[in-house]
């Protein structure tokens, strides 16, 4: 866990289960689903065994990100183990970028389900009720009976999500999810589109829900872009909200804020139907934004609910969003877009990330981008060394270049660099990183005292929440330095990922 935040703020509910469920359970009825977030079930490892021994499934179906592909990795084997004829299937990001190294890696995965998942684990598992062989089955990897890894043709996207069924909530243990904190208040994921419209060369969400197409052994994903209708997201806005108590919806569209006809038609339909909620979270672009704002959108977004954006940043110059293959022309709108938040919608919480060691990247180039952050006039800045992470044209640029170091995925946590620059080491990259955090608020530390009492709640709450966390960890570090005489962190203890107490309970 990222120990800044508290172990409830630590996790949402993992969208990709509950659809996935719901697919299956429409075409195959007499199917028996079960969704198993350990995390938020606090199960460790034991209460797992013990589980998977009392429910005996017959497959078993993970997907993980790339910092805990070991962990998704240990619970095959342990199924493998306590459950010998289990089928075990990979799917997500991680898998999917890399299939035939994570068949070669782990010997009780049976079959990776690649890139959108719900019509080939459909036919898979219908497949293998039948008996018949799986050679048929498009958009799938699996070993041969010479244990080599064959490739399926790529599969077709489905293009109109409204074909989708509501995801199954009801089989995710929705209670687990509502009881959080500060960060994300009762909050629920949602989403209304898959892939994106721009191709960003960092980014896995547009290489995962892309357009596949196989070449030899190799997938590449081509851009694409797809959303349910305005009316249909309301459906599903509306069953959370009436049925489920869900008041704060937490989007996890790679880009929410496109298209002003659909984003004018959802709000218009959230008012109709008189649902009131107390907000929600969205991944938006800045050029969109102003585009909103130019379409006489974005006050009626906000009127409806729109209260945490996360801007991606990125950085400071043109150079930085042409290499990164942004699809932003001027680099000022990013300054524009969040100082409009900031002057027009003082109730929206505005928080960006940025990228730090880039190639081009040097020690001054990272600290400048404090400068920027201020000039945003950002609530929270993140600044995380890049992570060139497997299926992105980043991740073979790094290996073309050498400047990719760090070989193991479970290290690609976005806090200590996976590479380093054509200038500086890696170590440096993360000294100059952690510089960029500390100087954010030191800076200008009033300014954020004061917005401790914003009269805009929830704006109010996450400052206090965010001054109240990295005290936490500090004082946590400053004990654990004095009782057990291990090194005092301070403020870098927060990039440390943590297990929890009960991990292997």
């Amino acid at each position: 866990m990222w120990p800044i935040i508290n172990e409830q703020d630590n996790f949402l509910l993992p969208l990709a289960y509950p659809t996935l469920a719901a697919y299956l359970r429409k075409f195959i009825p007499d199917i028996e689903i079960s969704i198993v977030d350990t995390m938020a079930l606090k199960m460790g490892w034991r209460s797992l065994e013990k589980y998977l021994l009392e429910n005996k499934p017959d497959i078993l179906a993970i997907g993980e990100k790339t910092i805990y592909y070991k962990e998704g990795f240990r619970a095959f084997e342990l199924a493998k183990k306590v459950l010998p004829d289990i089928i075990n299937i990979a799917g997500g990001v991680m898998f999917t970028a890399i299939p035939k190294w994570t068949l070669e890696n782990c010997s009780a995965i049976d079959f990776v389900v690649l890139y959108e998942g719900e019509e080939t684990l459909k036919e898979l598992v219908i497949t293998l009720k039948d008996g018949r062989s799986v050679d048929q089955v498009r958009g799938l990897v699996y070993r041969d009976e010479d244990n080599i890894p064959q490739f399926t043709p790529e599969r077709p996207l489905i293009e109109n999500l409204d074909d989708l069924p509501l995801p199954a909530y009801d089989l995710a243990g929705i209670n687990h999810y509502k009881p959080f904190g500060h960060l994300w208040p009762k909050a629920i994921t949602i989403q209304r589109s898959r892939g994106c419209t721009r191709s960003c060369n960092f980014c896995t969400w547009r290489m995962q829900e892309g357009r596949p197409e196989l070449i030899g052994d190799k997938y590449i994903s081509h851009q694409a872009y797809r959303t349910k209708s305005p009316q249909r997201m309301v459906d599903e806005v509306e069953w959370l909200y009436r049925d489920f108590g869900i008041r704060y919806l937490f989007w996890v569209d790679a880009t929410w804020n496109l298209d002003n006809n659909w984003l004018m038609d959802f709000c218009e339909e959230i008012f109709r139907r008189g649902i009131k909620l107390d907000g929600w979270w969205a991944f938006v672009r800045a050029d969109e934004l102003i585009h909103n704002e130019m379409g006489g959108v974005l006050r009626y977004m906000v009127k409806a609910g729109l209260r945490h954006v996360l801007v991606g940043a990125e950085h400071d110059s043109q150079a930085s969003y042409d290499f990164l293959n942004k699809g932003i022309r001027d680099y000022n709108v990013t300054r524009q877009a969040l100082r409009l938040l900031s002057e027009k919608y003082p109730q929206v919480f505005r928080q960006a990330t940025y990228i730090t060691g880039l190639p081009e990247d040097t020690v001054e180039s990272i600290k400048g981008l404090v400068k920027h952050a201020h000039e945003c006039d950002l609530d929270f800045a993140a600044f995380h060394p890049v992570a060139p992470f497997p299926g992105t044209e980043l991740y073979e640029l790094g290996k073309r270049e050498g400047l990719l170091e760090e070989k193991d995925f479970a290290k690609y946590d976005m806090f200590y660099p996976a590479m380093r620059t054509y200038h500086i080491s890696r170590a440096e990259i993360a000294a100059a990183t952690q510089w960029c955090y500390k100087n954010f608020v030191q800076k200008k530390p009033f300014k954020y005292l004061r917005r401790m009492f914003s009269p805009y709640p929830i704006r109010r709450e996450l400052h206090r929440w965010f001054a109240f966390a990295v005290a936490r960890v500090i004082l946590k570090d400053m004990k654990n330095s004095l009782i057990h005489r291990k090194r005092f962190k301070g403020f870098s203890g927060i990039d440390e990922m943590q297990k929890p107490q009960w991990y292997d309970d």
